[in-house]
């Protein structure tokens, strides 16, 4: 799940309309930027299945960015560390910035062949699949993507700067043709590339969304 976590961060900012979409879009993405910490220091990683060229997706080791278990803390101290910056909204950022991080792995949970662990690498592990699907499940993204540019949207109204609204159409438009290209993949990446991408990727999103919404969120703030 590519841009759907991009989208739910997007509808979720209709829960929280004083923070700047960028930290719930960096929320939702926080288990893939850990998995690449945990990459980088060898606690996680990613297996090429014989079938990928035809298959397209990769299988994780990833208990501890992605595990039930794990997510719980870890959305915790996002909630925690976010909400502080947020005075008397921070119970209802607290609440909104949790649930986006643990929304991670339901997303997940849907596309992802069974490997997502409810806790230690050798639990119990989740996943329906969707990714056997694979036009079927960017399908499925690409509504998330329409709905949470819609709800956002509907949150900015008519009076919210041009380049946010627009800028935000344009960039999840851009993250969505991104998303598909993965039909065209037939040589899996490089473990680097993956790292690398694990950690930049959610990090530029999350950097866009805070430049695109800024002006927005400062207006609702005042």
């Amino acid at each position: 799940m590519g841009v759907g976590h991009v989208a739910l961060a997007l509808g979720a900012s209709k829960a929280a309309p004083r923070m700047n979409v960028g930290w719930l879009v960096l929320a939702a993405m926080l288990s893939d930027f850990l998995l690449g910490i945990f990459a980088m220091t060898g606690l996680e990683h990613a297996t090429v299945p014989p079938d990928y060229a035809t298959k397209h997706y990769l299988l994780f080791t990833f208990p501890y960015s992605h595990g039930l278990l794990a997510l719980l803390l870890w959305a915790v101290i996002a909630a925690y560390l976010i909400s502080r910056a947020y005075g008397s909204d921070r119970n209802r950022v607290w609440i909104v910035v949790a649930l986006v991080v643990l929304s991670h792995f339901v997303l997940d949970g849907l596309v992802h062949v069974a490997g997502l662990p409810l806790a230690a690498e050798n639990s119990p592990k989740l996943g329906l699949g969707l990714w056997n699907h694979m036009p079927l499940e960017l399908g499925i993204e690409t509504v998330m993507a329409i709905a949470g540019v819609a709800l956002y949207l509907k949150l900015s109204g008519f009076g919210a700067p041009a380049l946010g609204r627009y800028g935000m159409v344009i960039f999840m438009a851009l993250v969505t043709m991104m998303t598909w290209t993965q039909l065209l993949a037939t040589a899996p990446p490089k473990p680097r590339q993956l790292t690398v991408a694990w950690i930049v990727v959610p990090l530029a999103f999350s950097a866009i969304a805070y430049a695109l919404d800024r002006k927005r969120a400062r207006q609702v703030a005042l």
